[in-house]
């Protein structure tokens, strides 16, 4: 943002600090000034405006107030109202999406003399760099720059009737804009049309059929609030950005549009004459001023600071933000009666309808957020949302849910926790007043808002809760936020305003805490310790779905129908996976299968449990059995416990919640987390394709070895040989012959093999040991 520093100047009495100085301020508190430059008799600041504050501070009144808050300079009164004019004529305005088009105010003047603009005007207007058009298009643009609400002027003479039209532009139809570009409109984009055709794109760019001219003597003038999505789309869509369409994408508040009018009125009276013989002012839907509370003590916890109630007020006042330190509980029930015999309304909107109409949630959040405490909209998650109470316990000014049967029920969060369940259900909400007593918005009386004993009415039989907003008896301050800071929505906000103006600079360094050094975490130290032993025995970790076909506990939403259970036990993997990597040992190149799993078991009616399970599988049992005790005795040994292992048993379950609280509580992790040095990761590509399996033994003279013998295969195998295994060595005493047996694994990357491929290269590896003189048998 581009603002003149003479301009800035004109909202005081008393001097400003000089521009550097000025600069320093802005970055200490506010904004990045990226640049400092004099112009004449100016000097020029380029303002990295955030878009956070672009809804206030993208204009010299914006900054102008800013200043005055860090430099505690008084700026000159402004009073900003609404033109009041007497509506005149059969002049109309008609919007065709009230949230597309929040506010269109439009004004016409008669007798106006276009002419260049005075000196001042397009000093201020080339001072940022704005070329001077006349006087009336001149007084738009200075509007914008010095209070942030776009503008708009159409020589009223040039229009087809005498209606405004707010409207979706119809496909293909084609606006010429002022720069002499000819756009195809499409049904998304909004636009500002006369009875026979568009004007001007709404918040981007005017049309050149009403464009204002030496000729003309009649305006409709236009201040509107157009949404920011509907713009930004549109603009970023015909690649026309302009300072218009920036200010509508940031959002500016609809409060503005009538104060701007104003404005311009008043600016244009000044310098072409002309009078207004008309306004009207399309605002169907005012939204109520946000109302932010917090307490000192939530200031000084976020931000780590001691202020009194004395600092607070003076930073606040520092704003001229309008505030109160109240009761938030008193205040509550003091509102809640003042509401009785207010309409009911249901999806009554909390910004928009209240205080004239409600539905039972938007009753109860709007009577919290006068109080100052933000709560949820709707009734299923302000019951999330509290902190629940008993019946025993209620207090004046707590909630109280219940479930009508009649309206729609909800049984879980939408919007705070969302998914939260809520078994009984809720659809209505009331405000308790003690003495049994409740107040609350219904939709089954003729006075909406209406309070009498909780036995009289019907929707409070069935009662799923109780909660409470306002636990604390601590004076609150609500403060009610200038419509133009849209910024400032929830506590933090504040506090952050609070913070920043007091200076983070002051708020002083505490020294770090000792960190203090967490309890070693039991399950974690020896599943590491046993992983580690059972890794050094050859075993491997797998990883098994949690979710089976059968089960105690079933998923309520299963992604599969053999997937619907929680499982049981680990064993029933553990042996699927045996069985799986057994059909594959010759491809791995293994004797025997051994792979281990820690994992969760579920049941109907114990709490869930970690189990550790380790199994090994292989063609000869003696040598399996031998492989689990070694394992149960290796993890006795180490760990000091006495596991037992059943003949010939091997798959073993062991409840390692159970085993570890018989366990010494470790000191260190240091023993569990040695990373090994210099060791590299690879990965092989797995096939998809079957592997085929070869026997070939071989009688060679003594002379040769069995390195000798691997590699001849190896040579003539090919790429489609992926392992070869030595698996017996037969050597008859007073024999110079040695008879050498291999298996060999064959598989290709690309398909699967035929017996007659892999026989050919059986074939060759034989023909090149019959060439050499071997016996193959």
């Amino acid at each position: 943002m581009i603002i003149s520093y003479r301009w800035l100047q004109k909202y005081f009495n008393k001097e400003l600090p000089n521009p550097n100085d000025l600069a320093v301020l802005l970055n200490s508190h506010s904004f990045e000034v990226e640049g400092v430059e004099e112009k004449g008799s100016d000097t020029i600041l380029d303002i990295d405006v955030l878009p956070n504050r672009a809804h206030d501070c993208l204009c010299h009144l914006g900054i102008a107030k800013e200043v005055s808050v860090l430099t505690g300079l008084e700026i000159k009164d402004i009073q900003h109202t609404d033109l009041e004019v007497e509506v005149l004529g059969d002049f109309k305005v008609a919007i065709e999406d009230e949230k597309k088009c929040r506010r269109y105010v439009a004004v016409v003047m008669e007798g106006v003399k276009v002419r260049s603009s005075p000196d001042w005007l397009k000093q201020n207007l080339e001072s940022l760099g704005q070329k001077s058009i006349n006087n009336i298009v001149d007084a738009t643009n200075y509007v914008m720059f010095n209070i942030g609400q776009p503008l708009h002027a159409f020589d009223k003479d040039k229009l087809d009737g005498s209606e405004i039209n707010i409207r979706n532009a119809n496909e293909g139809e084609q606006i010429i804009t002022l720069d002499n570009r000819e756009v195809k409109l499409t049904s998304e984009n909004l636009v500002i049309a006369d009875s026979k055709e568009p004007l001007a794109i709404a918040g981007v760019k005017g049309g050149k059929k009403a464009e204002v001219d030496q000729n003309t003597v009649n305006l409709v003038l236009e201040s509107a609030n157009f949404a920011p999505i509907t713009v930004r789309k549109t603009a970023r869509g015909f690649s026309i950005l302009t300072d218009s369409s920036k200010r509508f994408e940031n959002e500016i508040s609809p409060e503005l549009a009538g104060v701007a009018m104003k404005e311009l009125v008043e600016l244009i009276s000044e310098i072409s004459g002309g009078k207004v013989v008309g306004k009207v002012d399309v605002y169907p839907r005012k939204p109520n001023p946000y109302k932010v509370g917090f307490t000192t003590k939530d200031a000084n916890k976020i931000l780590g600071l001691n202020l009194s109630d004395k600092d607070v007020e003076e930073i606040l006042n520092k704003f001229k933000f309008e505030f109160a330190q109240i009761d938030s509980a008193k205040k509550v029930l003091e509102l809640a009666n003042d509401l009785i015999g207010k309409s009911y309304k249901l999806g009554a909107s909390v910004v928009y309808d209240a205080p004239h109409s409600f539905d039972c949630s938007s009753f109860t959040a709007y009577l919290f957020a006068q109080g100052g405490i933000a709560i949820p909209r709707m009734a299923v998650d302000q019951l999330v949302f509290g902190k629940e109470v008993y019946e025993s316990d209620l207090q004046s000014g707590d909630l109280i849910f219940s479930n009508t049967g009649e309206g729609k029920i909800y049984f879980e969060s939408v919007e705070f926790l969302s998914g939260t369940k809520i078994e009984e259900g809720v659809d209505h909400v009331g405000l308790y007043l003690g003495d049994g007593k409740i107040i609350h918005a219904s939709r089954y009386n003729n006075d909406g808002v209406e309070m009498g004993n909780i036995s009289e009415f019907k929707q409070f039989k069935n009662i799923v809760g109780y909660r409470r907003m306002v636990e604390s008896e601590e004076k609150r301050y609500v403060v009610t936020v200038p419509y133009q800071r849209m910024d400032l929505r929830i506590k933090q906000d504040l506090i952050e305003e609070i913070g920043r103006i007091y200076g983070l600079e002051n708020i002083k360094t505490l020294p770090l805490e000792k960190i203090r050094e967490p309890k070693v975490h039991k399950g974690f130290y020896y599943a590491n310790k046993i992983k580690q032993i059972l890794i050094d025995l050859g075993f491997e970790e797998i990883y098994n779905y949690t979710f089976t076909s059968e089960g105690n506990v079933k998923i309520e939403k299963p992604l599969a129908s053999d997937k619907a259970y929680l499982r049981t036990n680990l064993s029933d993997g553990m042996k699927e996976k045996l069985d799986l990597n057994l059909k594959n040992a010759p491809l791995l190149g293994l004797d025997e299968i051994k792979i281990f799993e820690f994992g969760k078991v579920f049941s109907s009616t114990e709490e869930e449990r970690e189990i550790l399970c380790f199994g090994v599988a292989g063609k000869n049992k003696k040598n399996v059995f031998a492989s689990v005790s070694e394992a149960i005795q290796k993890i006795n040994d180490d760990l000091g416990v006495d596991l037992k292992v059943k003949e010939n048993e091997n798959i073993l379950e062991i409840n390692f919640d159970a085993l570890i609280e018989k366990l010494p509580q470790p000191e260190s992790y240091e023993d569990v987390l040695k990373n090994p040095n210099n060791v590299e990761s690879k990965y092989k590509h797995i096939s998809p394709f079957p592997f085929m399996l070869r026997d070939i033994a071989v009688w060679v003279p003594n002379t040769e070895t069995q390195e000798s013998v691997a590699g001849l295969i190896k040579e003539n195998g090919g790429d489609l040989l992926v392992r070869t295994k030595l698996f017996d060595v037969y050597c008859p005493e007073g024999k110079d012959k040695t008879s050498y047996a291999f298996n060999l694994v064959f598989q290709s990357n690309e398909k699967t093999l035929t017996d007659d491929e892999v026989n050919k290269i059986m074939d060759g590896i034989t023909m090149q040991m019959q060439s050499r003189g071997w016996e193959v048998r």
